[in-house]
């Protein structure tokens, strides 16, 4: 998929993307909450979280959906990973998909690169036949929350997230998509 001016395109991720995901989504995870974290915790979660183990087996599962945004010189410049049957609290679905990751290059905000990942998230959770899409977004995150509400999310409740040793509050928020 190749956006209106061409400057960017959302591609699936394979297995072979695991190294490559795992350097964009730590460098993406960092650039949006290093400054306002704990650099220990940052480490503990940064290392267990994106490690190219880890992502090699995300990457392999087969109810999972990954998006690489890539620009004119396929260097990654963001991404989105959608999870198949995944239930949060205050999530009323018969077939829900979450929303688990979505982050872009601070450099490309404001540049369709969000709305692009997130009709390929909301095109996979229709083709699982999911009827709603769900995500977590940290309360003191007020461009996400604001990006997801004019995205038709509606927040449905609360969960917690472990930042290495510091335990976070998130709102869950979720949209129909049938």
């Amino acid at each position: 998929m190749v956006d209106d001016r061409g400057d960017f395109e959302i591609r699936q991720a394979t297995a072979d993307d695991a190294a490559l995901l795992s350097e964009v989504a730590a460098r993406l995870f960092d650039q949006a909450f290093g400054a306002v974290n704990e650099p220990e915790n940052m480490r503990e979660y940064l290392a267990k979280a994106f490690s190219p183990q880890k992502q090699a087996g995300e990457l392999s599962d087969a109810g999972r959906s990954t998006f690489i945004a890539v620009d004119d010189t396929a260097r990654p410049i963001g991404y989105a990973m959608v999870l198949r049957g995944s239930h949060g609290p205050g999530v009323v679905s018969n077939s829900p998909s979450e929303l688990q990751r979505m982050y872009v290059d601070p450099r490309w905000h404001g540049r369709g690169v969000a709305d692009a990942l997130m009709r390929a998230c909301v095109e996979q959770a229709r083709a699982w036949t999911s009827d709603v899409l769900w995500l977590g977004v940290w309360q003191t995150n007020p461009r996400a929350i604001a990006f997801y509400q004019r995205s038709g999310f509606v927040t449905v409740g609360v969960q917690t997230f472990m930042l290495g040793q510091d335990l976070q509050h998130d709102f869950v928020m979720a949209r129909e998509i049938g």
